[in-house]
Protein backbone atom coordinates (compact mmCIF):
# COMPACT_ATOMS: atom_id res chain seq x y z
CA UNK A 1 0.00 0.00 0.00
CA UNK A 2 1.10 3.35 -0.83
CA UNK A 3 1.65 5.64 2.18
CA UNK A 4 2.57 8.55 0.21
CA UNK A 5 -0.30 10.73 -0.88
CA UNK A 6 -0.77 13.20 -3.09
CA UNK A 7 -3.95 15.58 -2.42
CA UNK A 8 -5.09 18.38 -4.84
CA UNK A 9 -7.63 21.37 -3.80
CA UNK A 10 -8.67 24.48 -6.31
CA UNK A 11 -9.43 26.97 -5.16
CA UNK A 12 -9.09 30.66 -4.67
CA UNK A 13 -9.64 33.30 -2.07
CA UNK A 14 -13.58 33.24 -1.94
CA UNK A 15 -13.09 29.22 -0.86
CA UNK A 16 -9.74 29.48 0.69
CA UNK A 17 -11.16 29.07 4.47
CA UNK A 18 -13.42 26.09 3.55
CA UNK A 19 -10.33 24.37 1.83
CA UNK A 20 -7.80 24.94 5.04
CA UNK A 21 -10.80 23.43 7.33
CA UNK A 22 -11.33 20.66 4.68
CA UNK A 23 -7.43 19.91 4.87
CA UNK A 24 -7.37 20.26 8.62
CA UNK A 25 -10.14 17.06 8.69
CA UNK A 26 -7.84 15.39 6.36
CA UNK A 27 -4.57 15.62 8.12
CA UNK A 28 -6.17 15.31 11.66
CA UNK A 29 -7.50 11.74 10.86
CA UNK A 30 -4.24 10.78 8.41
CA UNK A 31 -2.35 7.67 9.68
CA UNK A 32 1.10 8.82 11.48
CA UNK A 33 3.52 6.75 9.23
CA UNK A 34 1.52 8.21 6.16
CA UNK A 35 2.99 11.18 4.39
CA UNK A 36 0.61 13.75 2.95
CA UNK A 37 1.14 16.37 0.12
CA UNK A 38 -1.33 18.95 -0.20
CA UNK A 39 -0.85 20.70 -3.87
CA UNK A 40 -2.97 23.59 -4.06
CA UNK A 41 -3.94 24.83 -7.67
CA UNK A 42 -5.36 28.75 -6.70
CA UNK A 43 -6.15 31.28 -9.26
CA UNK A 44 -4.03 34.32 -9.22
CA UNK A 45 -3.83 36.56 -5.96
CA UNK A 46 -5.50 33.73 -3.80
CA UNK A 47 -4.99 34.38 -0.23
CA UNK A 48 -4.64 32.41 2.46
CA UNK A 49 -1.10 30.48 1.63
CA UNK A 50 0.38 31.59 5.16
CA UNK A 51 -2.26 30.39 7.18
CA UNK A 52 -2.90 27.10 5.63
CA UNK A 53 0.88 26.62 5.49
CA UNK A 54 0.85 26.98 9.63
CA UNK A 55 -1.82 24.20 10.06
CA UNK A 56 -0.16 21.83 7.51
CA UNK A 57 2.94 22.57 10.29
CA UNK A 58 0.91 21.29 12.42
CA UNK A 59 1.30 17.68 11.26
CA UNK A 60 4.16 15.12 10.47
CA UNK A 61 5.24 13.94 7.06
CA UNK A 62 3.33 16.40 5.77
CA UNK A 63 4.22 19.12 2.70
CA UNK A 64 2.51 22.12 0.52
CA UNK A 65 2.80 22.61 -3.00
CA UNK A 66 1.17 25.98 -3.63
CA UNK A 67 0.96 26.37 -7.77
CA UNK A 68 -0.80 29.72 -9.13
CA UNK A 69 -2.46 29.03 -12.52
CA UNK A 70 -2.06 31.81 -15.29
CA UNK A 71 -4.50 32.28 -17.43
CA UNK A 72 -2.73 30.72 -20.59
CA UNK A 73 -2.31 27.72 -18.52
CA UNK A 74 -6.22 26.98 -18.59
CA UNK A 75 -6.85 24.74 -21.73
CA UNK A 76 -10.32 25.76 -21.35
CA UNK A 77 -9.83 29.69 -21.11
CA UNK A 78 -11.39 29.95 -24.62
CA UNK A 79 -14.16 27.34 -24.41
CA UNK A 80 -17.90 28.50 -25.10
CA UNK A 81 -18.19 27.55 -21.32
CA UNK A 82 -15.54 29.95 -20.35
CA UNK A 83 -17.72 32.48 -18.55
CA UNK A 84 -17.80 30.12 -15.34
CA UNK A 85 -15.19 30.78 -13.21
CA UNK A 86 -11.65 29.13 -14.73
CA UNK A 87 -11.34 27.65 -10.95
CA UNK A 88 -13.72 24.90 -11.39
CA UNK A 89 -12.07 23.54 -14.63
CA UNK A 90 -8.15 23.43 -12.70
CA UNK A 91 -9.24 19.69 -11.41
CA UNK A 92 -9.64 18.45 -15.30
CA UNK A 93 -5.73 19.45 -16.13
CA UNK A 94 -3.72 19.11 -13.52
CA UNK A 95 -1.81 16.34 -14.48
CA UNK A 96 -0.44 18.72 -17.47
CA UNK A 97 0.37 21.04 -14.01
CA UNK A 98 2.37 18.70 -12.22
CA UNK A 99 3.40 16.04 -14.59
CA UNK A 100 6.03 13.84 -12.35
CA UNK A 101 2.73 12.67 -10.03
CA UNK A 102 0.87 9.84 -11.09
CA UNK A 103 -1.70 9.77 -8.98
CA UNK A 104 -3.75 12.46 -7.49
CA UNK A 105 -6.53 12.15 -4.71
CA UNK A 106 -8.60 15.77 -5.52
CA UNK A 107 -11.27 17.33 -3.04
CA UNK A 108 -13.40 19.64 -3.20
CA UNK A 109 -13.17 22.76 -0.53
CA UNK A 110 -16.55 22.20 0.82
CA UNK A 111 -15.57 18.60 1.76
CA UNK A 112 -14.84 17.35 5.62
CA UNK A 113 -13.08 14.25 6.19
CA UNK A 114 -13.86 11.83 9.10
CA UNK A 115 -11.37 8.68 8.34
CA UNK A 116 -7.60 7.88 6.89
CA UNK A 117 -8.14 8.15 3.30
CA UNK A 118 -5.36 5.72 2.30
CA UNK A 119 -7.82 3.02 1.59
CA UNK A 120 -8.91 5.04 -1.33
CA UNK A 121 -6.25 6.66 -2.60
CA UNK A 122 -5.14 2.81 -2.88
CA UNK A 123 -7.72 2.21 -5.10
CA UNK A 124 -6.43 0.90 -8.42
CA UNK A 125 -7.27 3.21 -11.19
CA UNK A 126 -4.38 1.82 -13.85
CA UNK A 127 -7.02 1.09 -16.21
CA UNK A 128 -9.32 4.10 -15.66
CA UNK A 129 -8.66 7.96 -15.84
CA UNK A 130 -10.63 8.07 -12.56
CA UNK A 131 -12.43 7.05 -9.71
CA UNK A 132 -15.71 8.55 -8.66
CA UNK A 133 -18.65 8.32 -6.33
CA UNK A 134 -22.17 8.63 -8.73
CA UNK A 135 -24.18 11.69 -7.95
CA UNK A 136 -26.70 11.81 -5.40
CA UNK A 137 -29.04 13.09 -7.36
CA UNK A 138 -32.60 11.62 -7.01
CA UNK A 139 -33.03 10.84 -10.34
CA UNK A 140 -36.09 8.90 -9.77
CA UNK A 141 -37.98 11.86 -8.62
CA UNK A 142 -39.82 14.12 -11.44
CA UNK A 143 -40.44 16.55 -9.08
CA UNK A 144 -36.93 17.23 -8.02
CA UNK A 145 -34.87 19.81 -10.42
CA UNK A 146 -31.53 18.66 -9.93
CA UNK A 147 -32.91 14.67 -10.39
CA UNK A 148 -34.70 15.67 -13.36
CA UNK A 149 -31.86 17.55 -14.88
CA UNK A 150 -29.51 14.40 -14.03
CA UNK A 151 -32.09 11.82 -15.26
CA UNK A 152 -32.59 13.79 -18.78
CA UNK A 153 -28.88 14.35 -18.77
CA UNK A 154 -28.22 10.57 -18.44
CA UNK A 155 -30.62 9.57 -20.95
CA UNK A 156 -29.00 12.09 -23.50
CA UNK A 157 -25.71 12.16 -23.07
CA UNK A 158 -24.65 8.53 -21.35
CA UNK A 159 -24.46 5.11 -22.72
CA UNK A 160 -24.12 3.07 -19.05
CA UNK A 161 -26.83 5.74 -17.74
CA UNK A 162 -24.52 6.61 -14.53
CA UNK A 163 -23.75 10.34 -13.78
CA UNK A 164 -20.50 10.71 -11.92
CA UNK A 165 -20.40 13.74 -9.17
CA UNK A 166 -16.72 15.24 -9.16
CA UNK A 167 -16.39 16.95 -5.58
CA UNK A 168 -14.06 13.97 -4.74
CA UNK A 169 -11.96 12.40 -8.10
CA UNK A 170 -9.10 8.98 -7.73
CA UNK A 171 -7.06 10.90 -11.05
CA UNK A 172 -4.81 8.59 -13.12
CA UNK A 173 -2.85 12.02 -13.99
CA UNK A 174 -1.01 10.66 -17.01
CA UNK A 175 -4.18 9.31 -18.65
CA UNK A 176 -6.01 12.65 -17.69
CA UNK A 177 -3.42 14.51 -19.61
CA UNK A 178 -4.11 12.04 -22.57
CA UNK A 179 -7.66 13.27 -22.61
CA UNK A 180 -7.59 17.04 -22.25
CA UNK A 181 -7.96 17.23 -25.62
CA UNK A 182 -10.92 15.41 -25.92
CA UNK A 183 -12.01 17.17 -22.97
CA UNK A 184 -12.12 20.71 -24.43
CA UNK A 185 -13.76 19.50 -27.46
CA UNK A 186 -16.73 17.85 -25.76
CA UNK A 187 -19.61 20.02 -26.66
CA UNK A 188 -23.05 19.62 -24.31
CA UNK A 189 -25.62 22.12 -22.61
CA UNK A 190 -23.96 22.72 -19.39
CA UNK A 191 -25.21 23.26 -15.92
CA UNK A 192 -22.41 21.99 -13.83
CA UNK A 193 -19.74 22.85 -16.22
CA UNK A 194 -16.64 20.50 -15.07
CA UNK A 195 -19.01 17.81 -13.96
CA UNK A 196 -20.92 17.24 -16.87
CA UNK A 197 -18.13 17.51 -19.40
CA UNK A 198 -15.93 14.84 -17.55
CA UNK A 199 -19.06 12.67 -17.59
CA UNK A 200 -19.78 12.70 -21.16
CA UNK A 201 -15.91 12.93 -22.40
CA UNK A 202 -14.55 10.22 -20.26
CA UNK A 203 -17.44 7.85 -19.10
CA UNK A 204 -16.17 4.86 -20.19
CA UNK A 205 -12.92 5.74 -18.28
CA UNK A 206 -14.51 6.21 -14.59
CA UNK A 207 -14.55 3.39 -11.96
CA UNK A 208 -17.28 3.44 -9.10
CA UNK A 209 -16.21 4.51 -5.67
CA UNK A 210 -18.42 3.65 -2.80
CA UNK A 211 -21.03 6.56 -1.70
CA UNK A 212 -18.86 6.61 2.04
CA UNK A 213 -16.30 8.30 0.13
CA UNK A 214 -18.41 11.40 -1.19
CA UNK A 215 -22.30 11.40 0.26
CA UNK A 216 -24.01 14.83 0.80
CA UNK A 217 -24.95 15.52 4.48
CA UNK A 218 -28.22 17.74 3.91
CA UNK A 219 -29.74 14.91 1.32
CA UNK A 220 -33.33 14.43 1.99
CA UNK A 221 -32.21 10.62 1.23
CA UNK A 222 -30.10 8.46 0.03
CA UNK A 223 -31.25 7.46 -4.00
CA UNK A 224 -32.43 3.94 -4.54
CA UNK A 225 -29.12 3.18 -7.14
CA UNK A 226 -27.16 3.05 -4.11
CA UNK A 227 -27.35 -0.20 -2.78
CA UNK A 228 -28.20 -0.72 0.69
CA UNK A 229 -24.93 -1.30 1.95
CA UNK A 230 -23.39 1.78 0.60
CA UNK A 231 -26.54 3.83 1.86
CA UNK A 232 -25.53 2.01 5.48
CA UNK A 233 -21.89 2.46 5.28
CA UNK A 234 -22.06 6.00 4.22
CA UNK A 235 -25.15 6.69 6.52
CA UNK A 236 -22.70 4.83 9.69
CA UNK A 237 -19.64 5.42 9.03
CA UNK A 238 -18.45 8.06 6.21
CA UNK A 239 -14.99 8.95 4.99
CA UNK A 240 -15.92 11.93 3.14
CA UNK A 241 -18.82 14.78 3.30
CA UNK A 242 -19.31 16.59 0.23
CA UNK A 243 -21.54 19.54 1.37
CA UNK A 244 -23.16 20.18 -2.45
CA UNK A 245 -26.92 20.60 -0.66
CA UNK A 246 -26.38 22.80 1.98
CA UNK A 247 -22.91 24.40 3.36
CA UNK A 248 -21.70 22.53 6.21
CA UNK A 249 -22.09 26.54 7.93
CA UNK A 250 -26.24 26.18 6.96
CA UNK A 251 -26.71 24.64 10.29
CA UNK A 252 -30.48 24.74 9.68
CA UNK A 253 -30.41 22.02 6.84
CA UNK A 254 -27.85 19.84 7.61
CA UNK A 255 -27.75 16.97 10.66
CA UNK A 256 -26.54 18.58 14.14
CA UNK A 257 -23.72 16.00 14.83
CA UNK A 258 -22.07 17.20 10.93
CA UNK A 259 -22.59 20.68 11.80
CA UNK A 260 -20.89 19.67 15.23
CA UNK A 261 -17.80 18.19 13.36
CA UNK A 262 -17.66 21.26 10.98
CA UNK A 263 -17.88 23.39 14.20
CA UNK A 264 -15.34 21.55 15.87
CA UNK A 265 -12.70 21.51 13.02
CA UNK A 266 -13.40 25.10 12.12
CA UNK A 267 -12.45 26.69 15.51
CA UNK A 268 -9.44 24.26 15.84
CA UNK A 269 -8.09 26.67 13.10
CA UNK A 270 -8.99 29.48 14.18
CA UNK A 271 -12.40 29.98 12.48
CA UNK A 272 -16.04 30.26 13.30
CA UNK A 273 -19.39 28.61 10.94
CA UNK A 274 -20.64 32.54 11.32
CA UNK A 275 -17.74 33.91 9.78
CA UNK A 276 -18.23 31.62 6.66
CA UNK A 277 -21.75 32.90 6.45
CA UNK A 278 -20.89 36.63 6.57
CA UNK A 279 -18.07 36.40 3.90
CA UNK A 280 -21.20 34.37 1.52
CA UNK A 281 -23.59 37.03 2.21
CA UNK A 282 -21.01 39.86 1.06
CA UNK A 283 -19.89 38.12 -2.08
CA UNK A 284 -23.86 37.62 -3.09
CA UNK A 285 -25.03 41.21 -2.11
CA UNK A 286 -21.56 42.30 -3.96
CA UNK A 287 -22.23 40.43 -7.04
CA UNK A 288 -26.05 41.54 -6.67
CA UNK A 289 -25.06 45.01 -7.07
CA UNK A 290 -23.08 43.98 -10.45
CA UNK A 291 -26.45 42.00 -11.53
CA UNK A 292 -26.70 44.48 -14.48
CA UNK A 293 -23.16 43.68 -15.65
CA UNK A 294 -22.36 40.81 -17.59
CA UNK A 295 -21.43 38.50 -15.30
CA UNK A 296 -18.39 35.77 -15.58
CA UNK A 297 -19.32 33.58 -13.24
CA UNK A 298 -22.61 31.86 -12.34
CA UNK A 299 -24.47 30.17 -9.32
CA UNK A 300 -27.23 28.88 -7.75
CA UNK A 301 -26.91 30.89 -4.62
CA UNK A 302 -28.90 34.12 -4.70
CA UNK A 303 -29.35 36.93 -1.59
CA UNK A 304 -32.40 38.14 -1.94
CA UNK A 305 -34.87 40.02 1.22
CA UNK A 306 -32.56 39.18 4.02
CA UNK A 307 -32.73 34.87 3.15
CA UNK A 308 -30.40 33.21 1.01
CA UNK A 309 -31.52 30.92 -1.85
CA UNK A 310 -30.08 27.74 -3.52
CA UNK A 311 -31.66 27.15 -6.68
CA UNK A 312 -34.60 28.83 -5.44
CA UNK A 313 -34.84 26.82 -2.37
CA UNK A 314 -34.49 28.99 0.57
CA UNK A 315 -31.61 27.46 2.76
CA UNK A 316 -30.99 30.18 5.46
CA UNK A 317 -32.63 33.37 6.59
CA UNK A 318 -30.04 36.23 7.69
Amino acid sequence: MDKKINILYTFDTRFWRLAAVSMYSLLKNKKPDSAHTIYCMVAPHTRGKRQIQKIIQRFPNTNLVWRAIKKQENPFRNHDFSRWSPVIFYRLFAGKIFPNINKLLYLDSDTLIYDDVSELYNTDISKHTLAAVPDMAPREDPNNPNGKYVSNFAKEHLKNGTYFNSGVLLINTKKQTESIALLTQTKVKLKYPDQDILNVALQTQIKPLDLKYNTAPGAPYIPKHFSKKQATDATKHPIIHHFYVAKPYHYQYIPRDTYSAFYKAATAIGMHPDDFLKHEVKHLRRRNKAANQPSKTLSPLRVHNDKITFFGITIIRI
